[in-house]
């Protein structure tokens, strides 16, 4: 009889170890404090999916849309591999059912927890790299990510303006941005928040100020979303 791991390996199209997968798969809720929770749980493999997201993500745009601005490139990569994109198609492929979680998360609505779904497909693209190697964890991405990739070509126009024509609708005014250089070299250099009369509504940070702006700009749009749910 096929164990739930070889099941998920024959959905996704992978072949990836059953120890492996199941670090990838396991929440920190599931394992104990301190240091164990990040040796035992998927966050090391959530940080390294994350960095090669990014990269493979960055590279189909940079192909695929030769005449734009690395300005607009940043904006179309933002949008396919923000959190809610990154839930969007862990929902798809059902990784929520496969989920290793603490009773506690488990019994409080953690397998569709956006967050947690999010992490779960940065950890399982880290441990398809570690499995078979880059080009197997960029043929998963561009295959599990296909929608939001779309999505972000035709509607990431300019997430800057369209912030600024919600605020500016509703009576809230111009957004007000603050960035700051942390001076470290690396991806997420600069830090911003953005502002509406004097209220932080969303924060982000990026490898320029403004890919930083970019993504405050659009955990600011996230956030009216989620409050207009509510």
């Amino acid at each position: 009889m096929a164990s739930d791991f070889d099941i998920l390996r024959q959905h996704l199209h992978i072949e990836v170890a059953d120890d492996l997968l199941a670090l990838a798969l396991t929440h920190p809720s599931a394992v104990g404090e301190g240091g164990e929770r990040t040796v035992k749980s998927n966050q090391r493999l959530e940080f390294l999916g994350d960095a090669i997201l990014g990269t493979v993500v960055a590279a189909y745009f940079y192909t695929a849309q030769p005449d734009l601005p690395e300005g607009t490139l940043t904006q179309y990569k933002a949008a396919a591999v923000r959190g809610s994109s990154l839930a969007k198609a862990a929902r798809r492929l059902n990784l929520g059912d496969y989920l290793i979680l603490g009773k506690g998360e488990d019994s409080s609505g953690g397998r569709r927890r956006e967050t947690i779904l999010a992490d779960v497909f940065e950890a399982l693209t880290g441990a398809i790299f570690l499995s078979d190697g880059f080009d197997a964890a960029r043929t998963f991405v561009l295959a599990a990510l296909a929608e939001e990739i779309t999505a972000a070509a035709q509607n990431a126009v300019n997430v800057k303006n369209r912030l600024q024509e919600k605020t500016q609708a509703i009576g809230l005014g111009t957004p007000v941005y603050l960035t700051q250089d942390s001076g470290i070299l690396g991806n997420e250099r600069f830090t911003a928040q953005v502002f509406l009369k004097e209220q932080a509504h969303g924060a982000g940070r990026g490898k320029t100020k403004q890919s930083a702006e970019c993504h405050a700009a659009q955990a600011a749009l996230d956030n009216f979303s989620k409050h207009k749910r509510k």
